[in-house]
């Protein structure tokens, strides 16, 4: 928790979308990024994959219905953008690079579109939570492997609604594990720490 909100508070410091962006998922990674030999990860998953479970979590432990609040009444229409631009949508990308069966993106898109429209009218928190965190992980991708041009040229409106997203959400997700983690300090739910501290802070 301590790593994961030194990033987050470094995420209000800064200017730029970009930078706002990859401080908050650092600040997320550092929640979700468990170390593989942990408890409830029996072998090396996805990174998708991880944090699908890691979202699970936390949402069966959100009593508050605060994610939900957030989804449906604070960002709908920063979502609602995101899942209809296809510079987030990976399989737009194995198109484009040729992939074997990408030609089929479109309509990939249109179902994972209607998956999200459908977990939405159902009230489903978790489903809309994984597609908006599968698009932005595109995202990410494309900033931390130098996919785009800092600060100009395209992009630069999923770049602003994706810091937008996760400003929103980041806190909330690192506010319900923190009270999980004190209400359950020996719960092995979260897994054990990636690169463990060994020796004392420097002062």
């Amino acid at each position: 928790m301590r790593r994961a909100d030194s990033w987050h508070r470094r995420s209000t410091e800064v200017g730029s979308d970009a930078e706002k962006f990859i401080f908050l998922w650092i600040s997320f990674n550092a929640a979700y990024g468990a170390d593989v030999t942990s408890a409830y990860l029996e072998e090396t998953p996805r990174e998708r994959d991880k944090f699908g479970a890691f979202l699970q979590n936390i949402v069966d432990r959100d009593e508050d219905g605060l994610l939900e609040t957030i989804l449906w009444d604070r960002i709908a229409p920063l979502i609602r953008r995101l899942l209809n631009n296809q510079y987030v949508f990976k399989p737009f990308w194995d198109a484009v690079s040729g992939s074997p069966g990408a030609e089929r993106w479109q309509d990939q898109f249109r179902r994972a579109n209607q998956r999200v429209s459908d977990a939405r009218r159902y009230r489903d928190v978790r489903g809309v939570l994984r597609e908006v965190f599968l698009r932005l992980y595109t995202l990410r991708n494309q900033l931390f492997h130098g996919g785009a041009t800092y600060a100009t040229g395209w992009g630069g409106d999923q770049v602003r609604d994706g810091a937008r997203i996760m400003e929103a959400l980041v806190p909330v997700i690192l506010d319900i594990m923190r009270v999980d983690i004190e209400i359950n300090p020996k719960s092995d739910v979260w897994g054990l720490i990636a690169y463990p501290r060994i020796n004392h802070e420097p002062q």
